[in-house]
């Protein structure tokens, strides 16, 4: 008898992604469809909900007519998504444009969280400081610059949630997603009633927490070339769903997810007690497991810059980089955030290329764009593994830009094995063994033990290691970009 299949939408900030898998299998069909950003003005990132949902349901019915005839059924389908951004709803319709993860409102009330609540409270209570980006200073922002849609407004629903919510028309919000946003108590798994009471939030207008994995509703949309009164099941944040079908929701496991920014994650099974309060904390998609992170920066979106630049697309500046040798001709490109912390977050290098002479090539620029990359990732691992008190055992790397490359440069750049497993869906395979978990089914959350890339000699790149973090840090202190 054929296994049954699971259904499933990704979001992201440029893409949506739909997908069908088998469960416990492999991916069977996928399709995408482009998502556009709007921004109105600075700071600003913007969706709009009618355009985004009928690029989901494009795509969602393509993969399903691509998977064609299904003889085991479908057990489910969910959804993973982009975490901070948000969509306000009446409970009826979306109340005007959604707010993205990259959106910067927030910064505005950044100083009454620092005064009211207190840094250390904050990150003790929600695993998170303060950054303009997450959704608990950006919903303090728009209560205030717009009191009418904050009156009307009887629901918030991270993107996630309102994906779900489009299905099925139920509302709940899945635990990562609170978290990620700054408005759980990390700790207890649930919204941090005493602090959105504190800051005048308030928790009237949030879905019922979730676990990942529960099942919220039944699909109403019969527009999809799915059954009717199908289980509509909730994901997870995009990262963690990511480092669950690549295997990282092992202890020991770092889980680097080289994308548009590449969070450097943990599981942990409690929340670690970092004196320093640099990593951010969230829920994992397991009950008994913590998502532990910190973040590398842009390197993937200022590598897609210079591809635009030059002309070509991002595997033509790999075959350029690879021409040059190992510290790039002494060309240092400030691409990345070796540093994950509050101070380092608000006050930003800016984006650079330092030591060119007139016998720089274009490879030895390219090469240093690639390498910047591996020191920012060498640099957060390293933070993580302070943080937790304990050495990796496993590195792992995923997500769109896992290139061979790339794996190669991180294992000889940081001297370390780095595994790239054998599934090019991370978040198909985990939303699959999400759908049965809701369906009491048993399902593998890794993909198979893929590739690993022996560790290689870091030697040749200690120094323009210390060069970059030497050109990262006399950036910062003189030419910082700030949110203050």
């Amino acid at each position: 008898m054929r296994p049954p299949l699971a259904a499933g939408l990704d979001l992201g900030g440029s893409a949506v992604k739909a997908w069908v898998a088998e469960v416990g299998g492999p991916v069977v069909a996928e399709a995408a469809e482009p998502l556009f950003t709007s921004r109105p003005r600075r700071h600003a990132a913007e969706l709009d909900p009618g355009e985004w949902w009928a690029a989901a349901r494009r795509s969602l019915r393509a993969a399903v007519e691509r998977a064609g005839p299904a003889p085991g059924g479908f057990a489910g389908i969910t959804a993973s998504s982009l975490r901070q951004g948000f969509v306000l709803t009446d409970g009826t319709d979306e109340l005007g444009p959604g707010v993205l993860n990259s959106d910067r409102r927030g910064a505005s009330h950044l100083d009454r969280l620092r005064t009211d609540v207190g840094v250390e409270t904050l990150y003790r209570t929600t695993g998170h400081w303060p950054a303009p980006e997450l959704t608990l200073p950006k919903l303090l922002h728009l209560a205030d610059a717009e009191p009418e849609r904050w009156r009307a407004t009887r629901r918030v629903l991270f993107v996630h949630d309102w994906v779900l919510w489009r299905l099925c028309g139920q509302v709940a919000t899945e635990a990562s997603y609170a978290s990620a946003g700054q408005m759980a108590d990390v700790s207890a798994r649930d919204w941090a009633r005493d602090l959105l009471d504190a800051v005048g939030l308030g928790t009237d207008r949030l879905a019922p927490l979730v676990e990942p994995g529960t099942v919220v509703g039944r699909l109403t949309d019969d527009g999809l070339g799915l059954p009717v009164g199908l289980p509509v099941v909730a994901g997870g944040g995009d990262t963690q769903v990511a480092a669950m079908g690549a295997g990282g929701l092992a202890e020991g496991v770092i889980t680097v997810v080289a994308g548009s920014s590449t969070p450097v994650q943990a599981a942990t099974s409690a929340p670690p007690d970092d004196p320093l309060r640099h990593p951010w904390v969230s829920t994992h998609l397991a009950p008994d497991r913590w998502a532990v992170e910190t973040n590398a920066g842009y390197p993937g979106t200022m590598l897609s810059w210079l591809s635009g630049a030059m002309g070509c697309d991002p595997a033509r500046v790999w075959a350029c980089a690879e021409t040059s040798t190992p510290g790039a001709g002494g060309v240092t490109a400030v691409v990345a955030a070796p540093v994950w912390s509050e101070d380092a977050w608000a006050t930003k290098a800016p984006n650079a290329v330092v030591g060119t002479t007139p016998a720089t090539t274009a490879a030895d620029v390219a090469r240093a764009f690639v390498e910047a990359h591996a020191y920012a990732v060498r640099a957060n691992v390293a933070d993580l593994e302070r943080a937790l008190g304990a050495r990796a055992t496993r590195m792992v790397l995923t997500g769109g830009g896992a290139q061979p490359a790339l794996a190669r440069l991180l294992a000889d750049v940081m001297g370390r094995d780095v595994e790239v497993p054998a599934v090019a869906q991370p978040a198909a395979l985990a939303g699959a063994v999400l759908v049965a978990r809701a369906s009491g089914m048993e399902a593998t959350s890794a993909g198979g033990a893929g590739e690993v890339v022996g560790a290689g000699d870091p030697a040749p790149y200690d120094e323009p290691y210390r060069r970059y973090l030497g050109a990262h840090a006399a950036l910062r202190a003189h030419l910082p970009e700030t949110d203050r």
